[in-house]
C-alpha cells in the first residue's frame, strides 16, 4: 500500500471496505478507506485518477439550479435567511481578518475558491470580492447575487498573481490531491501581507469516532484526504504557511454533518440530485425533517467543538516570510 499521503508513514491499513457514495449515489463502485496509525488522517486507498474524479459530482453539486435565471428567482426567503445565519461563524473568522488588514492599510480583495452558490460571498457582504468554482452552475448563481465569478481552480487559475489579500477554501482542500501544488498557488495568488482561511471536515472529531463509516465528513470518493485537525495545521506548515488561528464551531457544517450521516437522503442537494422534488409536499416534509434532525445535533456539535473535537476545523494562517 502506498505511504499516508498526509506524512508519509508506512504505518497505514485498510480501515473501511466496500463504501459506496451515500450521498449522491453517482456510481454504484465501492471504496477502501485507509487510515495512517502515525498521523491518524484518512482517505481513499486507491485515489482515482484526476480525469476520473468529475464523474462523481452532480452537475449542480451545491449549486443548485443549472440555469442563470432559476438562480435569481431561487435567492431570497426564508431559505436565503438561513443561510445568512448559518454562516455567521464563516462571516466572523473571516471579518476578523480583514478587519486587521485594513487597520494595517492592506488593500482588501477576497477570492473565495469552490464558492458553491456564492452565499458565503453574499454574507461576508465584501463586493470587491471574486467566486472561482470548477461547476458553470455555481458561476451563474455567483453572477445572479452581484458578484464577479470565474471558472477555474487553483491549479489552472485565470487570475493574476499578487491579486488578493484573501483567499478562502472551505471544504475544498480535502477534495485535492496532491495537496501542494494547490497551496502554492494560493501564495501566488496572495498580495504582499495576503491571508489564507481555509476550512477543512476534522477526521479526529467525536462525530467521527461515534459514527464511523457512516460519518459524512468521509463523503466517499469525493474527499480523498480526511484531515485531522493537527495534521491540517502540520499540512499547511509544511508547505510555507504559518497557522495564525483556528476555529471548530461551525453552526453551518457542524449540525448538517451530523444529520447528513443519519440521514443521508433528507440531505437537500442529495435528494435533489436523486431526483427529488424542489417544491411541494413531500420536498416541505423532507426539509422540515432535515432541519429538525440538524437541530437536535447542534447541542451535541458545539459541544464537541469547545472540547476541541469539532466536525470541521477552520483556519486562518499567512504564507511564512
Amino acid at each position: 500500500m502506498s505511504p499516508c499521503p498526509v506524512c508519509n508513514s508506512t504505518a497505514v491499513r485498510i480501515r473501511w471496505t466496500g463504501l459506496g457514495d451515500r450521498s449522491f449515489a453517482t456510481t454504484a463502485e465501492l471504496f477502501d478507506l485507509a487510515q495512517c496509525d502515525d498521523c491518524g488522517s484518512r482517505f481513499l486507498a486507491d485515489i482515482p485518477p484526476l480525469e476520473e474524479l468529475g464523474r462523481y459530482y452532480p452537475d449542480d453539486y451545491w449549486a443548485g439550479p443549472t440555469d442563470q435565471a432559476t438562480h435569481k428567482q431561487a435567492q431570497g426567503g426564508l431559505l436565503e435567511a438561513y443561510r445568512r445565519f448559518v454562516l455567521r461563524d464563516h462571516v466572523r473568522f473571516c471579518g476578523n481578518v480583514l478587519k486587521a488588514q485594513r487597520a494595517r492599510g492592506v488593500a482588501v480583495r477576497v477570492l473565495d475558491v469552490g464558492c458553491g452558490d456564492g452565499s458565503f460571498l453574499e454574507a461576508l457582504g465584501e463586493k470587491n470580492a471574486i467566486g472561482m468554482d470548477l461547476g458553470m452552475a455555481a458561476v451563474w448563481a455567483v453572477r445572479a447575487r452581484g458578484f464577479r465569478a470565474v471558472r477555474g481552480t487553483l491549479s489552472d487559475c485565470p487570475l493574476a498573481d499578487g491579486s488578493f489579500s484573501m483567499v478562502t477554501a472551505f471544504h475544498f482542500l480535502e477534495h485535492v490531491h496532491p495537496v501542494g501544488p494547490i497551496l502554492e498557488a494560493a501564495k501566488r495568488l496572495l498580495a504582499k501581507d495576503g491571508e489564507v482561511v481555509f476550512q477543512v471536515p476534522n477526521a479526529a472529531s467525536w462525530q467521527a469516532k461515534l459514527l464511523g463509516r457512516r460519518w459524512h465528513g468521509f463523503d466517499v470518493p469525493r474527499h480523498l484526504i480526511d484531515y485531522t485537525a493537527a495534521t491540517f495545521r502540520r499540512t499547511l506548515e509544511k508547505h510555507g504557511f504559518q497557522v495564525v488561528a483556528e476555529n471548530q464551531q461551525c453552526l453551518r457544517d457542524n449540525p448538517t454533518t451530523f444529520a447528513t450521516s443519519v440521514a443521508p437522503r433528507l440531505f437537500p442537494p442529495s435528494r435533489l440530485a436523486r431526483g427529488g422534488k424542489a417544491e411541494g409536499l413531500g420536498a416541505t416534509v423532507a426539509n422540515l425533517t432535515y432541519l429538525a434532525l440538524t437541530v437536535a445535533a447542534m447541542p451535541f456539535t458545539w459541544f464537541e467543538a469547545a472540547c476541541g473535537r469539532g466536525a470541521s476545523v477552520m483556519v486562518h494562517a499567512r504564507p511564512r516570510r
